[in-house]
């Protein structure tokens, strides 16, 4: 019965990849930045959020060994930032806020002190976070990021991290 109903909780198309067991066996950057439907990304962009979620915990609990601090800092980073695109903001700071350590680069813990502060609607954190980001890591794409949670402040998160992006030419025809 209980099986049934956690069944009915998942969206259609939402299920557990079939290839997550493989998935574990993966170097970081391979799982990181797996195309096709079945990575962690593409699930999260579909909606599946929660199976996104899983499939990062299960990673994470499966080579807790062999991740450098820095990428259990991304992998706690990236399951807050899906939480976020999904509009649960509350959800998503407990896990940004394990994204961050005293271990981190400080170009990096700024970005995660700057995301933090957007979500908790801080503008002086906001800006003080920027401005360290700034300082460590000039050059930065992360800063049209921050710059759109800047510019856009009481949108969503996928809304305001594209707010300050420059526009794409128009395709040629």
């Amino acid at each position: 019965m209980l099986s049934i109903a956690l069944m009915l909780l998942i969206p259609p198309g939402c299920e557990a990849p079939a290839s997550a067991t493989a998935q574990m066996a993966l170097s970081y950057d391979q799982f990181d930045t797996r195309a096709g439907e079945d990575g962690w990304r593409s699930l999260n962009g579909r909606g599946c959020t929660d199976t996104a979620l899983a499939l990062l915990q299960r990673y994470a609990d499966a080579n807790q060994a062999r991740l450098s601090p820095a990428q259990r800092h991304e992998i706690a980073f990236h399951a807050g930032q899906a939480l976020a695109m999904a509009g649960r903001n509350a959800e998503a700071i407990p896990h940004l806020e394990r994204a961050d350590g005293a271990d981190a680069d400080p170009a990096w813990r700024a970005y995660v002190a700057a995301t933090l502060a957007f979500l908790r609607r801080d503008a002086a954190g906001l800006a003080a976070a920027r401005t360290a980001l700034a300082s460590h890591a000039p050059g930065s794409s992360r800063l049209s990021f921050v710059d759109g949670f800047i510019a856009c402040p009481t949108t969503s998160y996928m809304q305001a991290a594209h707010c300050a992006l420059p526009a794409r030419p128009p395709a040629s025809r």
